[in-house]
């Protein structure tokens, strides 16, 4: 072997640069293979950042110290905070990229990182050691040697692009496909998929009529995505809203025939929360005003991205339909939409340390174990980057369980759940949301962060100095008593916006501003407040408010924390336990679970089968 690595990173997207980097920042040395040296950290199609589940995904990633959280902070056009009015769970950050300075700036960091280096060659085969790997070959025939793999292999694998009735091999349109791995894959035993996304068509900023469209701000100061970002100010590049026509949908319907979803050139699933327009078109036929988003790619640049119109159809059908949108009755078309279908590997394979269960010492991340979007791959990527790195110097490895984060949510579901299309993260699939938000990220990920031991230490200590500036200001307030005196009532009258107008018994400071019409600022007019950081004065709040709904999810995680310590023997002989249904046993036999929370996750286990287990693990004891 010509060199030799503690861990190799196959493929630099987003889940690729995060593995490489958490590797690298654990002192280990790591090499990233890239297919193009240009293409580190391309954002392949919408150059944005963020969204319901998704946001938080990016500031627990930033707070266990990747990459992503911080850099979306510098290298955006707008941050937008969202859903502020639907609930505490619900409040989201979305951030447009500056595509081109996202790509560029993470190839510097990336290039500059120590321990790291970067390779432009494709790997065609892993070198493997009695069930463990221990290389990998290139194109060009070169051997590596290493302790770990971390595939990240995108869309890449057996990639092939599709418009209209054209279909090539291809990862991303004029980038080659990883066409000899995913057979070795299957030779080493691994059962592959193949699933498809697709992207609109780019058009150039000149040639539209932004007077006809809606324009759309972002906020000056936004909720950052990591902790470590110190901005006063962010710079605001609008977006634009249009619709569709009826003529559009007449057009789209007209021309439905050349379509690859009904010709069946693509005959796999996509994401199923970003259709094409065309099959908006075919589910929705009665609907005419479908939103189309403008958002520019770059300020290096004028293209813009279309959100809302993917599809792969024929060009001529895609200049027909987009003719027919308001304000874009006469935009030029400077890239055309396509569809890409890629093999993956189903991620029942896997291990929650997102170690392969086929072969020891090779992790996969993002896009190859089925799921969509540069949020879920990065946090793959950094798990399985952590993970690698962690077995190879003997520690405990990392495992984020569905009560600690989004992050665990998503790679406890790909391995126990089997989603139609790529997964994709949701509030509605973490069963704690109130407990998962945004804004305390800090508090519950801190212990796991500092276990880790990448993010910046000054961070790490700022944020245990705000973990205590909470605890300590709480259990003041729940020390002082605040009395229906007839002054205090009078205050209360006068504060604008208030609807309970008065207190009739002593209660706590704490649970006084639990009232609607009670601040953290204005309670100073009832009793001695501190000068708390803005992190601290927030969750102070948020824990007075809503502590009847946190308690109670509370004692729902301690519930399930008490099912993921039952811990299930390995080689467990389920088939000589009594009463479990057949689809349970192969569910459990395949699926190994770890402990008795994971195997309720498994499907086709039922709350029979598990009431059954629990029964026969606590007469072994």
């Amino acid at each position: 072997m010509s060199k030799n690595y503690d861990v190799i990173v196959v493929g630099a997207g987003h889940a690729g640069v995060e593995a490489a980097l958490a590797s690298a920042r654990q002192g280990l040395k790591t090499a990233l293979f890239t297919i193009y040296l240009d293409s580190i950290a391309m954002m392949s199609c919408n150059p944005s950042i963020g969204g319901p589940g998704k946001s938080h995904l990016v500031s627990e990633l930033g707070m266990l110290g990747g990459e992503m959280a911080r850099h979306i902070d510098k290298y955006n056009l707008q941050l937008k905070n969202l859903n502020h009015t639907k609930g505490l769970a619900s409040r989201i950050t979305r951030a447009q990229a500056d595509k081109y300075k996202y790509r560029i700036k993470m190839r510097e960091i990336v290039e500059n990182q120590e321990n790291l280096e970067v390779v432009q060659a494709i790997v065609v085969d892993l070198k493997v050691c009695e069930k463990k790997v221990c290389g990998v070959v290139d194109n060009f025939g070169i051997e590596y040697g290493t302790k770990a793999v971390v595939l990240c292999t995108g869309t890449f694998l057996g990639g092939e692009y599709i418009m209209g009735d054209v279909k090539y091999s291809s990862g991303r349109v004029g980038e080659p496909a990883s066409v000899d791995l995913p057979n070795r894959l299957e030779e080493y035993g691994f059962e592959l998929d193949r699933y498809q996304t697709a992207t609109p068509p780019r058009i150039a900023k000149k040639s539209i009529d932004f007077s006809k469209m809606q324009k759309l701000g972002g906020e000056t100061n936004p909720r950052y995505f990591s902790y470590e970002t110190e901005k006063e100010y962010s710079e605001i590049l609008p977006t634009w809203l249009t619709f569709t026509t009826p003529e559009t949908i007449k057009v789209g319907q007209e021309m439905l025939k050349y379509s690859p979803i009904v010709t069946g050139i693509v005959s796999t699933k996509g994401p199923r929360h970003c259709p094409s327009l065309d099959r908006k078109i075919m589910n929705f036929p009665q609907k005419t005003d479908h939103q189309i988003f403008l958002e520019q790619e770059s300020i290096e640049s004028d293209e813009i991205y279309i959100n809302g119109f993917t599809t792969a159809m024929p060009p001529f059908v895609q200049e027909a339909m987009l003719h027919t949108i308001t304000g874009l009755e006469n935009a030029q078309i400077v890239r055309y939409g396509y569809a890409v279908e890629y093999n993956f590997i189903p991620a029942h394979q896997l291990n929650l340390t997102l170690e392969t269960k086929v072969l020891e010492g090779l992790y996969t991340a993002g896009t190859i174990n089925g799921t969509s979007g540069y949020e879920e791959a990065a946090c793959q990527g950094f798990i399985a980057g952590v993970n690698a790195a962690r077995k190879i110097l003997r520690k405990k490895e990392i495992v984020i369980d569905r009560s600690e984060g989004y992050i665990g949510v998503l790679i406890d579901d790909i391995i126990n759940k089997k989603t139609p299309e790529p997964y994709r993260v949701l509030p509605s699939r973490a069963e704690y949301r109130l407990t998962l938000r945004q804004d305390n990220v800090f508090i519950r990920l801190l212990e796991k962060s500092k276990e880790i031991g990448i993010l910046d230490k000054n961070t790490t200590k700022k944020l245990e100095d705000a973990v205590k500036e909470i605890d300590d200001e709480i259990k003041r307030l729940k020390e002082i008593t605040i009395y229906p005196t007839k002054e205090n009532n009078e205050k209360l009258k006068n504060i604008e916006g208030g609807t309970e107008n008065s207190m009739n018994s002593p209660v706590s400071a704490f649970d006084f501003l639990a009232r609607k019409e009670i601040n953290y600022d204005n309670l100073s007019e009832f009793c001695e407040t501190l000068n708390l950081s803005k992190l601290a004065k927030e969750q102070v709040e948020i824990n007075a408010k809503y502590k009847i709904f946190i308690e109670r999810e509370k004692a729902q995680i301690e519930k399930f924390k008490k099912l993921e310590e039952m811990e299930i023997p390995k080689n467990f002989d389920y088939e000589n336990v009594k009463g479990l249904s057949n689809i349970a046993i192969s569910g459990l036999i395949y699926g190994n679970p770890k402990n008795i929370g994971q195997a309720s996750r498994i499907s086709g286990v039922t709350y029979n089968d598990i009431s059954i287990l629990i029964a026969m693990l606590k007469s072994l004891q």
